[in-house]
């Protein structure tokens, strides 16, 4: 069996231009979201979006590329260190991808309650207000420097108080848990060659290679998918609420559509990746002798024909993501629209 040679499931030109022409329609629209939000304000939203268009670069850059290539094919052709290269990024982007539309959506409801927080003070201190004039002949707050100036009315702006939510803690633990995880990917990914014809790359110890693959069940696709279910529920019970404020990026119902959309597109073009390939790996049991059979086994025409769908499924998730920033958002929408402030003023 290991001399058996393998032909392209698909015809290599149809990759290929499938390939060039997602891929770069992806860089194309995470490029125009990079410049159009890091020239506008730095709130919470627009960083957490930054880093997912970053994420998405990586993705396409050093991840769904070469799969697709390396499935279609069914043999590695790009060298060692580009398969040690693939297997650490591939683990860094898709760690760092799924968790930041988790911190998205979880730091959208975050704001939306501190600012319904914050609004219930605001009107609650009006009522005091209007009760204190009321019983008062005074009709606002006033002081006075000396006898010989006029009062002075001392109004308060209560937007001018701070309750913004902080995305550094949760964005450095967004990366640092991505670094963490992809870090036994490069140190133990490999090329294996099976014979002349046939190329794996893969990790060469075969028992961390279980190891690693149980953590990355748990950490990679369980947990941010538990955290994003969790984070639906609020997002659909939040907009069923009806009684959203305002973001300083975009209207709330905007930012949580946003949000849902986002969890949306990850569950039917990227978790399904990942799901194949733990389910891949736990439908049976292989010790270290069974290394190149299980390689090999992959690479059949049913589980790589597979593969090689959810790869280019997974390829166009970075593309729809940065499109749906600018149809859900209207003042990213605006960005692309040129001469539509002309308009506005008009």
């Amino acid at each position: 069996m290991s001399e058996r040679a393998y032909s392209p499931l698909a015809p290599p030109l149809g990759v290929a231009v499938y390939v060039a022409c997602v891929a770069g329609a992806g860089a194309l629209a995470n490029c125009s979201v990079l410049a159009a939000l890091i020239k506008s304000s730095r709130n919470g939203l627009c960083s957490i979006i930054i880093q997912l268009a970053i994420s998405d670069f990586l993705i396409i850059a050093t991840s769904a590329l070469p799969e697709m290539w390396f499935y279609n094919n069914r043999s590695w052709t790009f060298g060692k260190s580009s398969c040690v290269a693939y297997q650490g990024f591939n683990v860094f982007a898709s760690t760092a991808s799924s968790y930041l539309i988790a911190t998205l959506a979880l730091h959208t409801i975050a704001t939306l309650n501190l600012e319904e927080k914050f609004a219930a003070k605001r009107l609650k201190r009006n009522n005091e207000d209007e009760n204190e004039e009321m019983g008062s002949s005074h009709h606002s707050l006033m002081a006075n420097s000396d006898t010989s100036t006029p009062p002075r009315t001392m109004n308060v702006d209560y937007r001018l108080m701070e309750r913004r939510i902080r995305v550094t803690p949760p964005s450095a633990f967004v990366w640092i848990l991505s670094a963490s995880l992809s870090i036994p990917e490069f140190a133990l990914a490999s090329t294996v060659h099976l014979n002349q014809n046939i190329i794996l790359c893969t990790a060469v110890d075969s028992h961390h290679r279980l190891n690693m693959h149980s953590l990355l069940a748990a950490f990679n696709l369980f947990l941010p998918s538990m955290l994003m279910m969790i984070a639906a529920i609020l997002v659909i019970s939040k907009l069923r609420s009806k009684n959203l404020p305002d973001l300083d990026i975009c209207d709330a119902t905007s930012a949580l559509k946003l949000s849902l959309w986002l969890i949306l597109v990850y569950g039917v073009l990227c978790a399904p990746r990942s799901i194949f390939a733990v389910y891949h790996v736990y439908s049976r049991s292989y010790s270290e002798n069974e290394a190149s059979s299980f390689g090999i086994e992959q690479l059949n025409d049913t589980p790589a024909m597979i593969r090689l769908a959810l790869s280019a499924a997974y390829l166009a998730s970075s593309v729809i993501r940065p499109l749906l920033y600018v149809v859900m958002l209207p003042k990213v929408r605006n960005m692309f629209s040129f001469g539509s402030r002309n308009m506005e003023k008009v």
